[in-house]
């Protein structure tokens, strides 16, 4: 599914945690799609939803942790969460110590 052409854009679904909301308000319920060029990077994603990095603590690509630098498919799917969404991984570290 990936795009095999520099020509045509790639898009991607992106579902955006609590209060990432507010910066894309034409998301439905936080989710939406997005079109961008091929090779393009979470970064370039959240440049152009006008996210600044600082504000996500969390990336999910296809349902596996990134960093900010990993590049995105057709298709792919993005989670974006900010610093005081707690993961439940996160929790239970926590609740082991």
């Amino acid at each position: 599914m990936s795009s095999t052409s520099g020509d045509y854009p790639i898009r991607v679904t992106v579902k955006l945690g609590t209060v990432l909301r507010a910066r894309v308000p034409e998301f439905e319920g936080g989710e939406g799609q997005v079109e961008l060029p091929p090779g393009a990077s979470v970064l370039d994603l959240m440049a152009k939803l006008g996210i600044p990095e600082d504000e996500v603590n969390l990336i999910y690509r296809d349902f596996k942790p990134v960093v900010p630098e990993a590049k995105l498919e057709d298709g792919s799917r993005v989670a974006l969460f900010p610093p005081n969404f707690i993961h439940f991984s996160q929790f239970y570290i926590k609740r082991g110590n």
